[in-house]
């Protein structure tokens, strides 16, 4: 009896430590969701903030956020184009 009751608990150690974690929730959790959404560019003279977010468990992407002054209204800018990579440069050398 005790060798069955070390058996399964043995089995079930194994299990645990061959089991990979489920992330708690999808990629899908990435505020630039669509290509198509993107701009391409911005006047500067018109964004309040601008935000970079890194890749993360939640979204496995880099992402350029910006807020313009009018309205609040956050955009996502595009930064595999010109004016996104060069805010993304900016704002990693202010971060060092």
């Amino acid at each position: 009896m005790i060798q069955k009751s070390c058996l399964v608990i043995l089995m079930l150690l194994l299990c645990t430590a061959l089991i990979q974690g489920m992330p708690t929730t999808s990629r899908g959790r990435c505020l630039c969701r669509t290509k198509g959404m993107m701009l391409s560019s911005v006047p500067i003279q018109r964004v309040a903030e601008v935000e970079f977010h890194r890749p993360s468990s939640s979204c496995d992407q880099e992402e350029l956020v910006v807020t313009f002054k009018r309205n609040a209204r956050k955009r996502c800018l595009d930064i595999n184009l010109e004016q996104g990579r060069r805010i993304k440069e900016a704002i990693m050398k202010k971060r060092k």
